[in-house]
């Protein structure tokens, strides 16, 4: 089956801890998991994440940047889900929503705002039965490194957002993101940062790299 960035059009990601900066905005999510729109309160900007090669893999799409968004909403029944990545066949169970990926502008001489990159709703694993072994060589537009993968975090689903009266729609049906944390890494970057709820743009510091997320195929999922 089809696993690389390019196939399933949508890259891997390596994740950052910033400095966190406050964030509002009400938001209506609906994904694969939905029959109807689901509100989240936008809180805090948590995480940013760069496209990534990973082990010499080529970039899908270079412009393609991700503010993770920590949010609050309502309880939702626990899924278990089927997937499919680079690293094997994955069993999650998925808790209630955590938080929001939106595409973000990574602001810079020759950067460009992503334009086929969707919104990703995150869910914490309350479960994850495999635990996939192996060291990684990673490139972004940090530089290089090198990274063992350890254990699976969240998961993040596609969705549709409806934010101040317009909806984004969903650009990637196919492909999702299994969230997994890395060995972590110290670093010192300020990157200027451009979305929906920071249309002017915001310096944020970046200090550590935590996780990666892997392109994934859902297979099938059902709730518990």
């Amino acid at each position: 089956m089809p696993m690389t960035a390019k196939e399933l059009k949508l890259d891997y990601f390596q994740i950052y801890d910033v400095q966190n900066r406050d964030a509002t905005g009400d938001v209506a999510l609906k994904g694969q998991f939905d029959k109807e729109r689901l509100k989240m309160q936008i809180r805090l900007l948590d995480y940013f994440a760069n496209p990534v090669m990973k082990n010499g893999e080529p970039f899908y799409d270079k412009t393609a940047h991700l503010a993770w968004y920590r949010g609050v909403q309502p309880p939702e029944p626990m899924r278990v889900v089927s997937l499919e990545n680079q690293f094997g066949k994955f069993k999650i169970r998925t808790g209630t929503g955590y938080g929001l990926l939106v595409p973000t502008h990574k602001v810079e001489p020759g950067s460009a705002a992503p334009k086929t990159l969707s919104h990703f709703k995150v869910y914490r694993l309350a479960e994850a039965l495999t635990v996939p072994k192996a060291s990684l060589k990673l490139n972004d537009q940090f530089g290089a490194s090198e990274a063992k993968l350890m254990v699976p975090l969240y998961f993040a689903v596609p969705v549709l957002k409806n934010h101040a009266g317009k909806d984004y729609p969903i650009q990637n049906e196919r492909a999702h993101l299994l969230i997994l944390s890395i060995s972590p890494q110290d670093i010192q970057k300020k990157v200027r940062l451009r979305n929906q709820f920071i249309p002017n743009g915001a310096m944020v510091d970046v200090v550590r790299r935590v996780m990666l997320a892997v392109p994934s195929i859902k297979h099938d999922w059902k709730p518990v």
